[in-house]
Formats: C-alpha cells, sequence, structure tokens
C-alpha cells in the first residue's frame, strides 16, 4: 500500500518537475477519519443492533436443532422408524433453514452486507463531497489516502484515460 502512494507521489514529482509547475499535494487518513466522525459511530451502533437481532434469532435456531437433536438421541430405541425418521427429517429440514438464514444474513451478499453499505454510502458521499470541496478552495492538484495508498482527488487536467484510449483505438 506505501509503495503505491510512493509510486503515485514520485510520478506526479516527476510530472512536475517536466512541466516546472508547482503542484500542491494533501493527504487525509480514511480509516482515522471514519472512526473518528460522529456519523460513522451512529451508523456503527445502528447495524451493530441489527446484527444482535440477527445473531438471537440464529441462536434460537440453533437451540431448537439442538433441543431436537438430543429429543431424537434419547428417545431413539423407543420411537417407531416412522416416528424416527419424521424427527430426523425434521431435524434435516432446520438444519438446511438455519445454514439458509446465515447466508441470507451474514454471507457473501447477506443483508448484513448491504446494511453496512447502505449506512456507509452516505458519510462516505459527504467525506468526498467535503475532499473535494476542499481541494478546490485550496487549489490542490493531488490529494491521497494514506489508508489505501490511492488518489481521493485529481485535478481533472491529469487525467490521461481519454489519451490512452485514443492510443488504444489507433492500435487496433
Amino acid at each position: 500500500m506505501r509503495s503505491n502512494v510512493l509510486t503515485g507521489i514520485g510520478i506526479a514529482l516527476i510530472a512536475a518537475s517536466m512541466t516546472h509547475a508547482e503542484m500542491k499535494f494533501g493527504y487525509i487518513n480514511s480509516e482515522a477519519i471514519f472512526a473518528e466522525y460522529e456519523g460513522t459511530k451512529e451508523a456503527q451502533s445502528k447495524f451493530n443492533n441489527e446484527v444482535a437481532k440477527w445473531e438471537q434469532e440464529a441462536s434460537k435456531k440453533q437451540q431448537v436443532i439442538k433441543d431436537l437433536k438430543e429429543q431424537i438421541d434419547k428417545q431413539s430405541l423407543l420411537l417407531s422408524n416412522e416416528r424416527k425418521k419424521a424427527l430426523e427429517d425434521s431435524l434435516n429440514q432446520k438444519m438446511v433453514n438455519y445454514q439458509k438464514f446465515l447466508q441470507d444474513k451474514f454471507g457473501q451478499k447477506g443483508e448484513a452486507l448491504e446494511k453496512n453499505e447502505e449506512l456507509t454510502k452516505p458519510i462516505i458521499e459527504k467525506i468526498n463531497r467535503i475532499i473535494e470541496k476542499i481541494a478546490k478552495e485550496e487549489n490542490y492538484d493531488y490529494i491521497f489516502d494514506a489508508r489505501s495508498g490511492g488518489i481521493v482527488f485529481a485535478k481533472k487536467v491529469y487525467d490521461l484515460n481519454q489519451r490512452v484510449l485514443e492510443q488504444l483505438n489507433k492500435e487496433k
């Protein structure tokens, strides 16, 4: 990560020396901003409350499975084959439902991830607007994020995307 920042700064410094222009750089630490911002703490509290509800529900489901399994184990010798099979089928279905619940809530595309994105997206957008405002008001050419090693603001004049695309299209 640090090497990305240093590489980016090095490229920018080379560009500045080639154009003899004085450039202004700044940096932020997005992790520190996120940790200290009161809005993040509120969002985290909401997220934690939601997750606690899901964990409580998961715990109840897990207890039902455990109780049913114990019931089958204790009564195994007394149950008819049909009743035992019915209880085992019920146990298997509850285990499948429990796993699905965990996946739906905590999996890669689960509600926890969606809820986290829902709560953090407005904060990230607000931070980015403020960074852009500071950059424009104070005439920064680049603002880097010390945490991720990426550029969070750059003047459009330094955007080379169009030139690269033009060259790519010429080389067809």
